[in-house]
């Protein structure tokens, strides 16, 4: 589980919550005990006020008792009474218990809310006095005391102690909330710190606590993301170097002829049996010339310039790779019909047109293609291109080049533009899936376990035919309409996820979709819609197209993360880029390109390839997926180079789904 998901009251909640807890505790027991107090001091008062009056009372009757002048007697306790301090005064006789005269107050307290009387009960005491007529003691005087005036006493006590333990704990809780928020900022710095560690986000925290034990959390943390990072970059410096020197070209920084072949084979053994692409072969009849006469720097400008000019051509088009397979040879391969790719080529034709001069006496480019299929082998058509080539070596102008041209779906811009559409409204779609599949001895191992996940594969159908899904994506990319299409196979795959489902799935995501803001905000919607889908849904995204504009396509990452969308990078290594763009994209998987996989037998520079990149993917906590099986040895060898992850036809070839 992320770390930004785990459950639990933040340490900061508790804290802070303990001490309003603690604070409120101490307020209440505060003002409790100090009202009580206060009561029991106003129930002594009133006991000791009880008791003088009696005293008091009884002497000054006494005269008048033993005289009988019971008006004068009465007129006295009266005057005494009607002060409102007392309750109740009675005089007794004591010789037969007769009451002589008795006043009493009535017991309602009007200022004094209910409640506050029936949690503070006062009990006032009531009092006796004994009046002697001489020897004689002719009477008993009772005095008790009125409970009113000390309610009153005791509400305001305890108002105003009220609002000064209150204004006492604001305070107190105030300063807390900037000392706990001094001691804890730091503490929060630390937990986005392992957070972003968990994202595979290597930031060092520069801030320091005045708390030691905090601090060497932090000083612990940033030791181990310098020692990751300073692992990664030397790992990275390897690995880049290793690729340099084996599949690039130094001048131009195209793949050399050896990553062509590499590449291009395992394109076609890969692809399925409605591929159908063009290839082009791009020669510079005059860079000998240009050496000899100007200088090899003259001839690097050549070279360079013509490469420009192509990436310029292809700029737009996601499926298209160029190669330098020799000194002035250049191969360009696109997955595409010629129908489809024949105004890039067109427009690169003009290109060359325009570099022609008294500079290129032989020409600046000459360009042929031809197309290709599955069953076409490497050799085969380099041997068609050069021939085509060798047919129009007289020709010196770009004009002129041959195209052969090849077949493909035969539609117009119009009607493949009607014909996405309606596959967007009404189209069906069947779906093939290959197991992703943990790293075990044997192929029998491997079937014993659930798969990491399955990869689903899309046919599209019209007219109860499938649909080259080169062509169709080519055509929708060009129509900006593969965001739809995306949309389509999302909302397709989002039925086949059940609630026992094993295993997630996986889904092809495209260029335009990684990197589109409006698709980002679909998404969201849609799994808060499906909430089944969560952590069920992954997206394969093809390396190319998230370097395409790396800022972008990593924030929209972040964002399907959000979403508990898992991530794979598939193709992995065919852009020959540095590796440190994964520095900092929260993924699960990288799926090495096959091309890397397919000869891995005989070729040990692949090996070191594949190696180097599971030590920085696995320093980065990423699992490296080995694509492209197709037999016992090749599983072996992978696992051994500590890949965690097989597909293949080895393994498992592609299932249809109901």
């Amino acid at each position: 589980m992320p770390l930004s998901k785990v459950k639990g009251l933040s340490l900061k909640t508790q804290i802070y919550g303990l001490v309003i807890f603690l604070g409120m505790l101490s307020f209440i027991g505060a003002l409790l005990v100090s009202v009580d107090h206060t009561k029991e001091y106003l129930n002594e008062q009133m006991s000791s006020h009880a008791q003088d009056t009696a005293t008091s009372l009884g002497l000054s009757i006494a005269p008048y008792l033993a005289s009988d002048d019971i008006i004068i007697v009465e007129t006295m306790v009266s005057a005494i009474f009607d002060s409102g301090y007392y309750a109740a005064m009675t005089l007794t006789s004591t010789d037969d218990n007769s009451v002589i005269l008795t006043r009493e107050a009535p017991s309602t307290i009007e200022t004094v809310p209910n409640w506050f009387i029936n949690m503070f009960k006062l009990t006032p005491p009531s009092k006796e006095s004994q009046i002697n007529t001489g020897w004689r003691i002719a009477a008993k005087l009772t005095v008790t005391s009125h409970a009113g005036v000390s309610y009153y006493q005791l509400w305001q006590y305890a108002s105003k102690a009220f609002i000064a333990f209150a204004f006492i704990l604001v305070i107190s809780l105030v300063l807390a909330y900037f000392i706990l928020n001094a001691v804890l900022k730091p503490l929060s710095l630390v937990e986005k710190q392992a957070i972003a560690v968990s994202k595979k986000q290597f930031t060092i925290n520069p801030k320091q606590s005045f708390t030691r034990e905090l601090n060497v959390v932090v000083n612990a943390l940033n030791s181990m993301v310098e020692n990751v990072q300073k692992n990664f970059n030397s790992l990275t410096g390897q690995a880049e170097k290793f690729t340099k020197e084996a599949y690039l070209d130094t001048l131009t920084g195209l793949g050399n002829r050896r990553a062509f072949d590499n590449q291009f084979t395992s394109h076609l053994e890969e692809s399925d049996e409605a591929l159908i692409g063009t290839i082009a072969l791009v020669e510079l009849p005059s860079l000998q010339g240009v050496n000899q006469s100007r200088g090899y720097q003259a001839g690097d400008l050549y070279v360079n310039n013509m490469v420009n000019l192509v990436q310029e051509s292809f700029k737009d088009v996601s499926d298209f790779s160029f190669y330098r397979i020799n000194g002035g040879s250049f191969i360009i391969a696109i997955a595409q019909p010629f129908a489809l790719c024949q105004q890039d080529i067109q427009r690169l034709l003009e290109a060359f047109k325009q570099k022609e001069g008294d500079d290129y006496p032989n020409g600046f480019a000459k360009l042929v293609s031809t197309s290709y299929n599955k069953s076409d082998s490497v050799k085969k058509l380099l041997m068609n291109l050069d021939t085509l080539l060798t047919e129009k070596a007289p020709q010196q102008h770009a004009e002129l080049a041959s195209i052969a041209d090849n077949k493909g779906l035969s539609l117009g811009l119009q009607q493949w533009k009607t014909l996405i559409n309606d596959l967007i409204q009404n189209g069906h779609i069947a779906f093939l899936s290959q197991p992703v599949h943990q790293c075990q001895h044997d192929k029998t191992a491997i079937n014993k376990q659930k798969p990491l996940y399955n990869e689903l594969l899309a046919k599209f159908y019209y007219d109860n035919e499938v649909i080259p899904n080169n062509q169709l994506f080519a055509m929708a990319e060009r129509l900006k309409l593969t965001e739809q299409l995306d949309k389509k196979l999302i909302t397709a795959a989002a039925n086949l996820v059940k609630d026992d489902m094993s295993s997630p799935i996986a889904i092809n995501l495209s260029q335009q979709s990684l990197l589109s803001t409006s698709f980002c905000q679909w998404l969201t919607g849609f799994i808060n819609n499906n909430k089944h889908c969560q952590e069920q849904i992954y997206f394969e995204i093809n390396e190319s197209a998230l370097l395409k504009n790396i800022t972008q396509a990593s924030k929209h990452i972040h964002s399907f993360k959000a979403l508990n969308i898992g991530i794979c990078i598939e193709r992995f290594g065919t852009s020959f880029t540095s590796f440190k763009y994964i520095n900092g994209l929260d993924l699960d998987y990288i799926k090495i390109d096959g091309s890397y996989i397919r000869d891995i037998e005989a070729n040990s520079d692949n090996k070191h390839f594949i190696q180097a990149v599971n030590q920085i993917c696995h320093g980065l906590g990423i699992k490296v997926v080995a694509c492209h099986i197709e037999n016992e040895n090749t599983l072996n060898i992978v696992k051994e180079l500590d890949c965690d992850a097989a597909q293949g036809q080895f393994i498992q070839a592609p299932e249809a789904l109901n």
